[in-house]
């Protein structure tokens, strides 16, 4: 069941995840780049930190490092705050895709 719902929130991320810049000019992120993302927020969730299903929006930029640096998570529960915090904070990418920083915002549905 477990596998079954990861995989749901792995294609449900893969296929919402999008990229904008300040401007609002919406630029599909690349694929490297969306298998990272959902491969970190899928490493170490749990079913036990949402109430209902929901959609989060996070704006994130990338450092000089090529690490990720969550500026906003868009999300009444704290718990799903900390979650996205703690699963992308820092985080080094291995593709270099993304422009440093450049603010992105992508939207995931976390169901339970």
């Amino acid at each position: 069941m477990k596998k079954l719902f990861l995989s749901a929130i792995v294609t449900l991320f893969a296929s919402s995840v999008f990229a904008t810049t300040i401007n609002e000019e919406p630029t599909l992120v690349l694929s490297k780049t969306t298998k990272e993302l959902s491969h970190l927020l899928n490493k170490s969730y749990s079913e036990d930190i949402l109430e209902k299903e929901e959609l989060v929006k996070v704006t994130f930029t990338v450092n000089e490092l090529q690490q990720l640096v969550v500026l906003q998570v868009n999300s009444n529960s704290s718990e799903v705050q900390s979650y996205v915090k703690d699963a992308l904070n820092y985080k080094k990418l291995s593709s270099n895709e993304l422009t440093i920083g450049k603010d992105y915002v992508f939207e995931v549905r976390f169901k339970n």
